[in-house]
């Protein structure tokens, strides 16, 4: 990179003429000062990106626990449990890309180890208290179909998150695999926004809009969609009729009933 742009100012024949590429010269303050300016709103588009999320997450739980209450719904602290550990994560996914954006690395990496143990409590958590609910029958629609759901969205979210700490010192790989991990969990408090409730469309909407919002992104910015956030963004996409038509299954169904007995 700087072979290329010190080649683009050597000096041309002829007094007189004015040869500096002010560029070049940005270019080297960055190095010096630490400071990358093309990067800094790349930062805070995760800012953004996490407070949406973070919004949507507590928009839509809210409106539904005051639902679920009002109409006398007890929460048992298994579901409490899952909530708070939901929230937390959301909560600590907004501090983290906040703290990356103010360049405080070292206090991100350090908290980093937090987030990792709330996923890891999601995951062992999160599967015994669906089928339970599955077996309840408190799922809307077909109560297996929606347990398949859930499932792999718990399965994407762990892969996701492991590829995103697999990937912790390479930035920008790091933080679109987080963010889709984020993404992956969006669903349930979508669809239980007042402006998504059964209307299928908007919960679509929505989420699309959460997968594709970094592939804009990098295109307003002159950059190429990058891979993780195109290719992730893609396989969630079309993961959600695949799984809607593998949970009507036969072989499913017995599964599943053998789970929720």
């Amino acid at each position: 990179m700087t072979t290329s742009l010190e080649t683009s100012i050597a000096p041309e024949s002829g007094a007189g003429r004015d040869t500096t590429d002010h560029s070049v010269e940005r270019a080297r303050h960055a190095r010096i000062s630490g400071v990358r300016p093309a990067r800094l709103p790349f930062r805070w588009f995760y800012v953004g990106m996490a407070a949406a999320a973070s919004i949507t997450t507590v928009v839509g739980f809210s409106y539904s626990y005051k639902q679920r209450t009002a109409a006398g719904y007890v929460f048992s602290s298994a579901a409490t449990l899952h909530a708070a550990l939901f929230f937390s994560w959301v909560g600590l996914f907004l501090a983290q890309t906040l703290l990356v954006a103010t360049h405080r690395i070292h206090a991100h990496r350090r908290l980093g180890i937090a987030t990792a143990c709330v996923a890891a409590a999601m995951l062992v958590t999160a599967p015994p208290l669906a089928i339970a609910a599955a077996a309840r029958g408190v799922f809307p629609g077909d109560d297996l179909v929606f347990l398949f759901d859930i499932l792999v969205d718990l399965f994407c979210f762990g892969v996701f998150v492991v590829a995103g700490i697999y990937n912790r010192q390479r930035s920008t790989v790091h933080n679109r695999w987080m963010l889709l991990a984020t993404t992956s969990l969006l669903g349930p408090a979508v669809s239980r926004l007042p402006i998504a409730i059964d209307r299928p469309g908007v919960i679509v909407g929505l989420v699309l809009l959460f997968l594709t919002a970094p592939i804009l992104f990098d295109l307003l910015s002159g950059r190429r969609p990058h891979p993780v956030s195109a290719w992730g963004g893609l396989v969630l996409f079309v993961s959600v009729p695949l799984r809607h038509a593998v949970g009507q299954t036969n072989a499913w169904h017995q599964l599943a009933t053998s789970l929720t007995r």
